[in-house]
């Protein structure tokens, strides 16, 4: 058996490019962002969207002191052995 190496030159073939054009299609604007914040202000505590919404809203917006406390501290800290 024998093997056969053959090298030819190429080139690739010349491909049109596309110009890319921004269109702007106003998918978030002011009234769409409004309703948003509407539904979601104003969504039924029934529903499984606004149960689960008022227990995200009640974690996220929960102070942890624990965790501010440690925070501060080792700002403090690094602080301190900086200067």
């Amino acid at each position: 058996m024998e093997l056969v190496l053959t090298q030819q030159e190429t080139e690739p073939s010349p491909r049109t490019r596309k110009e890319f054009v921004f269109n702007n299609e106003h998918l978030l604007n002011s009234t769409y962002k409004s309703v948003v914040k509407q539904n979601l202000t104003n969504s039924s505590s029934t529903s499984v969207f606004g149960v689960r919404q008022h227990l995200k809203h009640k974690r996220f917006n929960m102070v942890n002191h624990m965790d501010m406390v440690l925070k501060l501290s080792i700002f403090v800290i690094t602080l301190a052995i900086l200067f």
